[in-house]
């Protein structure tokens, strides 16, 4: 589980809770008051952060010779949001001569990097047909561009796309709730979005930073902010994306599971990864850019379930994570 936790989930809520049933399996549950109820009403990207938790524990399970079988919401899937009920259910045995899966030397090196990207150095094709080989067990398909016109439509997309968010005041409330001042809070909470900087800290213990002023999309907070985000968002040199061929509970679990191996793989090949998907969300604001997403996309039998920027940027610092005894279901 020590690796499994190490799993991406939106605005790193964490939003798993384990319960060991005997000595070796394992019930998954949602912790429901780790979602995001505005910007992923349905809790779609909180499944595919379950899915990743799982696809990284069944990783680990095979480094140790381990087959884990998967079932998924072994007491029914839910709808239209997640319950109490459980996400998954876990077993194990043990396999004879077993190769571990070989992305398992990858998982404590996976970063979500959302620094700026090298604009000299593109993604070979030929890396990242490799990377999406890595899901093609999964429902679905990886695909990606490089094609520069195509990447500058997305590059447009993506910065629209979190522009509205920062002008829709329920979702930065949302957004508020998980930011993290200073490496004092950092420590205390291990969850959530860090902003880290020599006097964060000391600046929030002073007023600064306050919530109405980090919802105020003409604040000079937001306005530096965005500079700096539009800066990171025209740095894209290409993008890749999940679609599946429906949206049911399972599928998205499949699909987070999916993501999870690709982002391996990109760390594999050295490739930096950063989902920016805020036009795959479905509240209302965001109709119309989610519509262009899946005509940008030539997805529009189908629904996308992740949409990343790729390059090559500097390494980023690990994202904080709680210790394994703070998810276990009490």
């Amino acid at each position: 589980m020590a690796h499994a936790i190490l799993a991406p989930s939106p605005h790193n809520t964490q939003p798993w809770l384990v319960e060991f049933d005997d000595a070796s399996d394992m019930t998954l549950y949602c912790d429901l008051d780790r979602r995001l109820p505005f910007t992923d009403p349905i809790d779609r990207q909180i499944t595919l952060g379950l899915g990743g938790f799982l696809e990284l524990y069944r990783i680990a399970a095979s480094h140790l010779g381990q087959f884990a079988e998967i079932t998924l919401f072994p007491e029914g899937a839910p709808s239209p949001r997640l319950d109490a009920r459980p996400i998954a259910h876990v077993s194990f045995s043990p396999v004879a001569n077993a190769a571990a899966d070989p992305l398992f030397a990858y998982i404590t090196a996976r970063r979500t990097n959302r620094n700026v990207y090298d604009l000299e150095r593109i993604p070979n094709d030929t890396l990242l047909l490799r990377a999406t080989a890595q899901v093609a067990g999964f429902l679905g398909a990886a695909q990606w561009t490089v094609e520069p016109a195509r990447v500058a439509a997305l590059r447009d997309l993506v910065w629209r796309a979190f522009e509205r968010e920062m002008q829709t005041e329920g979702a930065q409330r949302e957004t508020y709730r998980w930011l993290r001042f200073g490496r004092e809070a950092v420590a205390e909470h291990r969850d959530g979005l860090a902003i880290e900087g020599p006097m964060i800290g000391p600046l929030k213990a002073l007023g600064f930073f306050g919530e109405d002023d980090l919802i105020n999309p003409n604040s000079m907070t937001n306005e530096t902010a965005a500079r700096d985000w539009r800066a990171k968002a025209e740095s894209a040199t290409g993008f890749m994306w999940l679609a599946t061929p429906d949206d049911r509970p399972e599928t998205r679990l499949q699909a987070g599971m999916a993501y999870a191996r690709l982002n391996l793989a990109a760390t594999a090949f050295g490739i930096a990864m950063h989902p920016w998907s805020q036009a795959l969300q479905e509240y209302e604001e965001m109709a119309d850019l989610y519509a262009e997403a899946k005509r940008v996309l030539e997805a529009q039998d189908q629904v996308v379930q992740m949409l990343v920027r790729v390059g090559y940027a500097e390494p980023a610092a690990p994202s904080a994570r709680r210790e394994a005894d703070a998810v276990l279901r009490a």
